[in-house]
């Protein structure tokens, strides 16, 4: 599915019409699959009293690429003011051009009837390239007479007895569409009465000028495309780096405006980190302070009074180190047994048991749950 227009460019063509009845017209075949204007220029060699050299000359191709028409013209028919603005023309071809892709409905007769010429093609019934083409100069404005029997030597050219003929005023003028040359003829209010539409295969064998000058040109033509694309692709760089450029600069505000945001929100900032560690603290005091007196308790409860405690000390803030003795060796196991049935402790420890003298000394450690809460009266 097409998302966007098809734009085609168009643009107009300046090109210099020449009076077609100064050429030599005349249809020859061609190969399809060969060059046009080599076998044209073949032809032309076959069929002309004058080499090619000395001729002013081109072809226009069928839409089949079967046949072309050849117009030639030997260079003295053109005086140098005629042929000085061809230097600067993009095209010179013959004015009967933008009759030969405008068949009229059936077969018949299209002529132009310019102020003193008459210039015609004539199509069989269904063609789609003319049969034949014709064109004069009578001096002077073509009577109606000179248009009868113009038609007449045009219809004996294709073949055509009795062919209708219609007769057509205009302005030849060029136009590109794509890479589509467009030949027309217009009438005084600018509608198009006749066209014809060259591929651009095609296009270099339409000139008639100085196969020579026309290669220069082609040549000069092609370098200037080349610059004009290097320049776009500088233009095209030179408009991403900018944009790189814009895009850093942007970017570089952004960052500073943010630095600066930051910065406003520092004190704040420092409040809250202010506030934070002292709420840290008062909860480590609260909840997490060493509960001594609250683990020496829970301990003691169950110790049988035969054992006393020498000296105790902590390790970390829920383990007890105590050093104890005992007159009765085998209350030091019934203790450990009781210790280690308490929900409260994680472990429990006894090393260093010696006997001297009837009393028993020995090393208690006990470790508390971390999970345990002392607040409610138990270990922490």
């Amino acid at each position: 599915m097409r998302l966007l227009p098809n734009f085609t460019l168009r643009s107009s063509v300046a090109a210099q019409f020449a009076p077609a009845d100064r050429f030599f017209l005349r249809f020859v075949p061609l190969a399809p699959d060969l060059p046009a204007l080599a076998q044209a220029e073949l032809a032309l060699e076959g069929l002309a009293p004058f080499p090619p050299a000395q001729l002013y000359w081109g072809c226009c191709v069928s839409p089949d690429r079967t046949s072309a028409l050849v117009y030639a013209a030997h260079r003295r028919r053109f005086t140098p003011e005629e042929t000085t603005a061809w230097e600067t023309a993009a095209l010179a071809v013959p004015d009967l051009l933008p009759l030969l892709g405008a068949p009229t409905s059936g077969y018949g007769l299209l002529i132009h009837a310019g102020e003193t010429r008459l210039g015609g093609a004539a199509w069989t019934a269904g063609a789609a390239w003319p049969a034949a083409v014709h064109a004069r100069d009578y001096g002077a404005a073509p009577t109606e007479d000179n248009r009868r029997a113009f038609a007449a030597e045009l219809a004996a050219k294709a073949r055509l007895a009795d062919a209708p003929a219609r007769f057509v005023t205009g302005t030849p003028r060029a136009r590109r569409e794509g890479d589509k040359l467009i030949f027309e003829l217009a009438d005084a209010a600018g509608a198009v009465v006749a066209a014809t539409t060259v591929a651009l295969a095609d296009q270099d064998a339409l000139d008639v000028r100085d196969r020579a000058f026309l290669d220069r040109r082609r040549r000069d033509r092609r370098r200037g495309e080349f610059i004009w694309r290097l320049f776009l692709a500088g233009g095209a760089a030179a408009a991403l780096a900018l944009l790189l450029e814009l895009g850093a600069v942007t970017f570089g505000l952004l960052d500073r405006a943010l630095h600066g945001r930051i910065a406003a929100q520092a004190p704040g900032v420092e409040k809250l980190e202010t506030a934070h560690g002292l709420t840290s603290r008062i909860d480590e005091l609260t909840h997490r302070r060493l509960h001594f007196f609250e683990m020496l308790a829970a301990i003691n409860a169950p110790r049988p009074k035969s054992i006393s405690f020498n000296r105790t000390g902590t390790s970390g803030r829920n383990t007890l180190e105590i050093e104890a003795q005992t007159g009765s060796a085998d209350d030091v196991g019934l203790y450990e047994t009781t210790l280690r049935a308490m929900a409260v402790l994680d472990r429990v420890e006894i090393r260093d048991l010696r006997a001297r003298d009837g009393v028993t000394t020995f090393v208690l450690t006990v470790a508390f749950k971390p999970e345990t809460n002392a607040g409610t009266g138990g270990a922490p």
